[in-house]
């Protein structure tokens, strides 16, 4: 599980920067608790923090008032993008995925009968795979698109099965019956795969992401060469990104629901699933 240490070789500056990124994605709706959580920091760490941003002007809350950027740096930091509050929650566990793994590693999410990629960070590999974010992964083929589509309602399930599904190498299947019991696999082993499916070559592992209210939204996914992802460590490399899934769950419940709490009361940006674009098929 990916744990933030009080000290690395970042240094303290770090976790300056890691609670101003909080503050810009959830302007004035966190709380110490909040931040405390989604950094995985404790309260008192949190709060010293705080207090020292706060006396240069780069935040301001605390008591009954949520915490929010300061008036120094509202013109510097601004969420400009619906999704970007997913980039600054996702970040730290998908280094600490690929520091541990040495693969690409990558958030997909469920847009309306889509599933997106959210977030990515790839190694400094020569030979490695890659997941652009915003591109669409397909249900029948990707691991992430598998990995969510299996947990939806069945109403969902058909409308997105019933559309005209690619095939996109020798490897890839698009008939109901298959991805129907592939479906059931993931639903019973936990996770979902793609070998050589999209890209021949390449192959990616994908666990389901479960929010607290039951739901599944995301899939936390690896890709990489085929030889590296289905070797004999493949069973360590299904642990690591389970503990991702775990941690990633906590911070992704409290994202959504300090975004929903925006919608519901005014004027900031809105989660907009409505609003992305259909993409281009991205690899694995």
């Amino acid at each position: 599980m990916y744990a933030t240490k009080e000290k690395d070789a970042s240094g303290p500056l770090e976790r300056y920067v890691q609670v101003l990124e909080m503050l810009a994605a959830f302007s004035g709706s966190l709380r110490l608790a909040d931040i405390a959580a989604l950094l995985e920091l404790p309260k008192p760490t949190v709060h010293r923090l705080l207090k020292s941003l706060a006396r240069c002007g780069m935040a301001k809350g605390g008591g009954n008032r949520p915490y929010e950027l300061g008036d120094r740096l509202i013109k510097m930091f601004h969420t400009a993008a619906d999704d970007g509050w997913l980039a600054a929650v996702a970040s730290p566990h998908l280094r600490a995925l690929t520091e541990q793994t040495g693969e690409t590693c990558y958030l997909s999410r469920l847009v309306g009968t889509q599933v997106v990629v959210a977030s990515s960070l790839s190694p400094d590999a020569r030979w490695r795979g890659y997941a652009q974010p915003g591109y669409e992964m397909p249900v029948n083929a990707a691991a992430s698109g598998k990995a969510i589509m299996a947990f939806q309602e069945e109403g969902l399930v058909e409308r997105v099965l019933s559309r005209e599904l690619p095939i996109l190498t020798a490897k890839t299947r698009n008939d109901m019956e298959w991805i129907r019991k592939q479906y059931a696999n993931i639903r019973r082993e936990g996770y979902a795969t793609c070998i050589e499916e999209i890209d021949e070559g390449h192959a990616a592992l994908a666990v389901p992401v479960k929010l607290s209210d039951g739901s599944v939204l995301y899939a936390v996914a690896m890709t990489g060469p085929v030889e590296r992802i289905t070797n004999k460590e493949m069973t360590k490399r299904l642990t690591a990104l389970q503990d991702a899934a775990l941690s990633l769950a906590s911070s992704l419940s409290i994202g959504e629901r300090l975004k929903g709490t925006q919608i519901a009361t005014g004027p900031h940006h809105s989660i907009g699933l409505d609003r992305v674009n259909r993409a281009p098929t991205a690899p694995t």
